[in-house]
C-alpha cells in the first residue's frame, strides 16, 4: 500500500471525522511524533482513543504518513508540508499546522522539556508557538502576530528548525 494524501486529506477535512485534527493539524502532530522523542501512544491520543472507530485504511495511511516522515527526516530531506508554509497567520494551515504540533509536544511534555534540551527547545519551537495561538494572552506573542513581516521570517525558520529539533532527539 502506497501512501495516499489524497485519501487522508478527504477522511480528515470531512464530515466523517469526529476523532481526529484536520489535515493540516494531522500533519502537525505526525512531525512533532516524527522529531520529538519516542511517544508510543501518539495514535490513540491522535483519533482521542476512538481509533478502533476509525477507518482501517485511514489508520494505516496514517501510520504510512509518519514513516514517510520519519523517512524524509533520516534522509535529512527535512519536512515537506502538504500546503504552502508562506501563508503566514494563526488563522491558515500554517496555524493549524502548528496546533497539532503543540499538542502532540505537550502529551509527551517531560521527555520533550528534558533540562538538557529545554533551552534550545523553547528558541526552535517560538515560531510554531507563535503559529499555534497559544498563549494569546502573552503581549509579546499578540505583538509577533501583529508584524506580518516578522511571521513570514519565523514561517521561513520553521523547516530548518524541524530539522534541529530532529537531529536534537536523535543523535547522541
Amino acid at each position: 500500500m502506497s501512501l495516499d494524501l489524497d485519501l487522508l486529506a478527504e477522511y480528515l477535512d470531512g464530515e466523517t471525522n469526529e476523532h481526529g485534527l484536520d489535515f493540516a493539524a494531522t500533519h502537525g502532530f505526525l512531525t512533532a511524533i516524527a522529531v520529538g522523542p519516542a511517544f508510543d501512544r501518539w495514535l490513540a491520543e491522535l483519533f482521542d482513543g476512538k481509533q478502533t472507530a476509525v477507518p482501517k485504511d485511514i489508520v494505516a495511511q496514517t501510520k504510512l504518513w509518519l514513516d514517510d516522515i520519519r523517512q524524509d527526516l533520516a534522509n535529512e530531506d527535512g519536512i515537506s508540508f502538504p500546503f504552502e508554509v508562506e501563508e503566514a497567520d494563526t488563522e491558515s494551515s500554517l496555524g493549524d499546522w502548528a496546533v497539532g504540533f503543540v499538542d502532540a509536544m505537550f502529551l509527551n511534555e517531560d521527555a520533550w522539556f528534558a533540562p538538557e534540551f529545554e533551552e534550545q527547545l523553547v528558541d526552535l519551537t517560538l515560531p510554531i508557538m507563535v503559529f499555534s495561538g497559544i498563549d494569546d494572552e502573552d503581549p509579546q506573542m499578540e505583538s509577533f502576530r501583529r508584524n506580518g513581516q516578522l511571521m513570514d521570517e519565523l514561517a521561513e525558520e520553521i523547516p530548518d528548525n524541524l530539522n534541529e529539533l530532529y537531529l536534537m532527539y536523535h543523535t547522541p
